[in-house]
């Protein structure tokens, strides 16, 4: 088993409504912004760090509509982990958990802190493997500093 990944921490309030920029390969969906990169393939790492450089992060998928949007048939990073707490899931943009759409088996994988998507269906793997990845960028102010 691979040590804790260090997750850096960044503004998305930053750029509280991003406009989907088409001419630069992003499309809009509901009220976010997705840049699919299946022809770059990295470790997760830098691929969160790639969508980072562009004002978003690794795709989190908080619906069964958000799921059946991305791309199937290809392998592609998601920004889920549980890089904290092994079976601890949370995504890195701070999306709360809730929705789920596990391969079946894939919860018995420990020690594979990081998650893919690949027909629809979730799965994780090492980080250090390559694949393709989505970022995805919000397009509503999230509330920080709230009440």
């Amino acid at each position: 088993m691979q040590g804790p990944v260090t997750l850096e921490p960044f503004d998305i309030a930053a750029n509280p409504a991003p406009q989907c920029d088409l001419s630069n390969g992003w499309q809009q969906y509901g009220s976010n912004c997705y840049k699919l990169k299946s022809e770059t393939r990295k470790s997760w790492t830098a691929a969160r760090h790639d969508c980072v450089q562009e004002g978003a992060d690794l795709v989190s998928i908080t619906s069964a509509d958000e799921n059946t949007y991305t791309p199937t048939g290809i392998s592609l990073w998601m920004g889920g982990h549980d890089s904290v707490t092994e079976g601890g899931w949370e995504w890195t943009d701070g999306s709360p958990f809730r929705y789920i759409h596990w391969n079946t088996g894939q919860l018995l994988s420990w020690g594979k802190p990081n998650i893919w998507i690949k027909l629809g269906y979730w799965n994780d793997d090492n980080c250090q493997n390559k694949r393709g990845y989505i970022c995805k960028r919000r397009g509503e102010k999230r509330c920080c500093d709230c009440c």
